[in-house]
């Protein structure tokens, strides 16, 4: 009976401590987890790229599409709106500056080259306000590059360095542990940082002897084992008839070996953790954690060494995010002791299916059919031979792969095509040779980010008025642009400041102010206006790397496209003759039923007074209404209803008259008018007002109350592509490097299918750059070359 009792009390005693060490740890875990989610609770923006080349003559524009993507959730960045984007040449000079406007997580725009771009290589980099709030760079930069058309030398295809050879060694996780077996991987290149693919060579040890042989991939990447000892090995390669040797690291007495392997099975990792007798012991005494993540996303898992010096752990890819995984091994004091990368790939992607249609004269007709609704691509056609293009960059790579390393990586679109376990070892090789992530656990433990900087909705304009008010509740300052059709209006604050917030306005936008009574009489007006974010500085210095290397690059003279000179405009000739002013727009659509004025230069009348004396009724405004009514003198319902006019701004039609509100007659060229007009409409109008405004300036006089301000470093304008004319599509410079067309904007919206179209250059086949994202946050990067025979 004792022996039962004593039985008993151990099995209490066993069960009491494995509890209490089960709530410390699941403590521990939950606190591992809370940093991690704490470091990532703000949403992170990343932005892709697609130039429709990479090789331009320096009389072409660069076009490019973005798209704008949100991590946490996997999807475009909807709510995403002012992109800001910077021209930097070869020496980190930056010399231009655009604001490009996102919608629905994509924005298109150009920068113009010229001849003062010399031949060399360009970057453009994409940031958001809101990347200044994190540590790390979550710019995205692009590469082009520029042949000057006077020289037309450039380095596309350059050939490898010798002059200085990189032999580079990357431990799995981070160091060479003696008294355990280790894998290493190691990257081969020249002094440009180039790889130097397909060579072999071998490691040597400490007696001189070959250990093993070690076979180099495309990339100059490569892996080998080996047992880590205090004496030092090394890697030796015969490049360019020459022998290149490199000591291995020398190997640590403490700490952890890692291997895992994420591509021989199909669902699972292994993830192997080594140690060796001396480090046994310390391990042993305290806990450790194997740290799976993505973001904020993490999974937790125990290492337990007991008594061997080795611990597997097999999970599930379920505990992997599409994309870059970090795996750390994170002890109980919650330092870090290895590091290493992993990727899933995407389960879905974009595909689509491209079908030649007609093949006419001057244009090619094709259909397009995609796996799944709400998608925008782009795509770049560009000929079958072309040089202009490269591999460096594509969306896969700019949203699941980049944004967790320290350095970007080229030739990406190689891993995800026509994907295949070859193919999962090289991106998993790739990821084995990363010095560092971009993410520093020390960071993620000590500094997590504030949102110090604003998420921009739009344009920020702000005023100081320069004049005394008696009452500033009484007066508003109301903005208005007949070119924007934009009405707004706002209050004063203490300081005599007032602020125009989220405003989406075009670059060199004329917009007017004027302040308002309460009984909405203009009063003169002085301020100073400002926009105040449409221009913003990264905070993260532009760096290019550059290398010291002794020899020059090489240049190669190309053979480029000639274009067709510009259209000359010719001066206008003053002939000193009297003409009558013509109406310019009474052929227009319905204009023939209404009656046009010619308005004089010196009147300053008000609009909605001329309305009024044409037949209509207008009420008078009073207040701070900035409401506007106008309505027909016929009755024409049983019921009484009153009736309203339509009215058309530039041949828009308004869905109110509020932009009426202050606007002079010296500000229209000509205005169509009939108070009787029957619109046939359910809406119950009657009445037509066609307005055609004066283009160009502010189109206000300065004795009217109205302040013209020109909005600068606003939004870039939308411009409808254009290319440059070709003498020949037929040399071997058009082959080289011409643009057969640019299609920027192609939105399924409710349907998978589209039709495009593209000049007929006289080519048998073309090449389709193809880029985009569907609503879901699929992907898609192909490069499609298809017969036009």
């Amino acid at each position: 009976m004792q022996s039962i009792f004593r039985l008993h009390v151990v099995f209490i005693f066993f069960a009491a401590t494995f509890s209490c060490y089960s709530q410390e740890t699941d403590s521990q875990k939950n606190f591992i987890s809370k940093t991690i989610e704490d470091y990532f609770f703000l949403e992170r923006e990343n932005i892709h790229l697609q130039l429709d080349k990479s090789v331009f003559i320096s009389d072409e524009d660069v076009w490019f599409k973005g798209y704008v993507y949100h991590r946490k959730e996997e999807v475009p960045f909807f709510t995403t709106t002012n992109v800001y984007a910077s021209l930097y040449d070869e020496n980190g000079n930056r010399i231009k500056d655009k604001l490009l406007f996102s919608s629905m997580g994509s924005f298109s725009g150009k920068f113009e080259l010229g001849d003062a771009f010399k031949s060399g290589n360009y970057y453009i980099q994409v940031f958001t306000n809101w990347m200044n709030n994190f540590k790390e760079d979550e710019s995205s930069v692009f590469k082009f590059s520029v042949i000057n058309k006077n020289d037309r030398t450039a380095s596309i295809k350059s050939s490898p360095d010798y002059s200085k050879i990189n032999i580079e060694f990357f431990p799995e996780g981070g160091s060479i542990i003696q008294g355990t077996q280790n894998t290493v991987g190691i990257k081969v290149s020249d002094c440009h940082g180039n790889p130097l693919p397909s060579i072999e060579g071998e490691i040597i040890g400490p007696e001189g002897k070959s250990l093993q042989k070690v076979s180099l991939n495309r990339f100059g990447l490569g892996k080998f084992q080996i047992f880590g000892d205090s004496k030092t090995s090394k890697a030796s390669f015969l490049v360019n008839g020459k022998k290149v040797e490199e000591n291995l690291p020398f190997a640590s007495p403490n700490g952890l070996a890692l291997e895992i392997n994420n591509f021989a099975l199909k669902d699972k990792t292994i993830v192997k953790i080594r140690t060796n007798e001396k480090n046994i012991a310390s391990f042993k005494s305290k806990k450790h954690y194997l740290v799976v993540h993505q973001d904020n996303k993490s999974t937790i898992f125990d290492i337990d060494f007991k008594n061997t010096l080795e611990q597997n752990i097999t999970f599930t890819k379920d505990n992997l995010s599409e994309g870059v995984n970090t795996v750390r091994i994170i002890d109980s004091d919650m330092k870090q002791l290895a590091e290493r990368f992993i990727f899933k790939y995407p389960e879905e992607s974009l595909k689509l299916d491209i079908k030649l249609l007609k093949k006419g004269k001057d244009s090619i007709h094709f259909s397009g059919n995609l796996n799944s609704v709400n998608s925008s691509i782009s795509i770049s056609a560009v000929p079958e031979q072309s040089i202009a293009i490269n591999q460096d960059y594509s969306i896969r790579a700019s949203f699941l792969l980049n944004p967790y390393l320290s350095k970007n990586q080229s030739n990406t679109n190689y891993y995800f095509e026509e994907v295949s376990k070859a193919k999962e070892f090289e991106l998993d090789l790739l990821l084995l040779t990363q010095s560092t992530g971009k993410y520093k656990w020390e960071n993620i433990v000590t500094t997590p980010p504030k949102d110090n900087n604003t998420f921009d909705f739009g344009l920020t304009i702000k005023g100081t008025i320069n004049q005394t008010l008696a009452d500033r509740k009484k007066f508003k300052v109301k903005l208005f642009s007949l070119q924007s059709s934009i009405s707004e209006s706002t209050g004063i604050n203490d300081k005599n400041e007032f602020y125009f917030n989220n405003m989406v306005l075009a670059d060199s936008t004329w917009v007017n102010f004027t302040l308002t009574d309460d009984k909405n009489k203009p009063i003169v007006l002085k301020l100073y206006p400002q926009i105040l974010n449409g221009r913003r500085t990264f905070n993260k210095p532009f760096k290019i790397e550059k290398k010291e290397c002794a020899s020059i690059e090489e240049k190669v003279e190309y053979e480029t496209p000639s274009f067709v000179n510009g259209t000359i405009m010719l001066e206008d000739v003053e002939i000193a003759v009297e003409k009558k002013k013509k109406l310019k727009y009474s052929n227009s659509l319905g204009n023939g039923n209404l009656r046009g004025y010619k308005v004089a230069e010196n009147d300053q009348t008000d609009v909605l007074n001329f309305i009024r004396n044409n037949g209509f009724e207008v009420p008078t405004i009073n207040g701070f209404s900035n409401t506007v009514e106008i309505y027909s003198r016929s009755v024409t319902t049983i019921n009484g209803a009153r009736s309203t006019p339509i009215l058309f701004i530039d041949g828009l039609q308004q869905m109110s008259f509020d932009l009426l509100l202050n606007m002079r007659m010296n500000e229209v060229d000509e205005i169509y008018i009939n108070a009787h007009a029957i619109v046939p409409s359910v809406n119950n109008n009657i009445g037509i007002i066609k307005i055609y405004m004066k283009k160009g300036g502010s189109g206000l006089p300065q004795k009217n109350n109205a302040i013209p301000f020109e909005i600068k470093n606003a939004f870039s304008k939308i411009e409808p592509f254009k290319n440059k004319l070709y003498t020949s599509t037929e040399n071997r410079g058009f082959q080289n490097f011409g643009l057969i067309h640019w299609i920027p904007a192609i939105y399924t919206h409710d349907s998978k299918e589209f039709k495009f179209q593209i000049p007929n250059m006289g080519q048998k086949n073309v090449k389709l750059l193809i880029e985009g994202f569907s609503a879901e946050g699929q992907l898609i990067s192909e490069t499609r070359t298809i017969s036009l025979e």
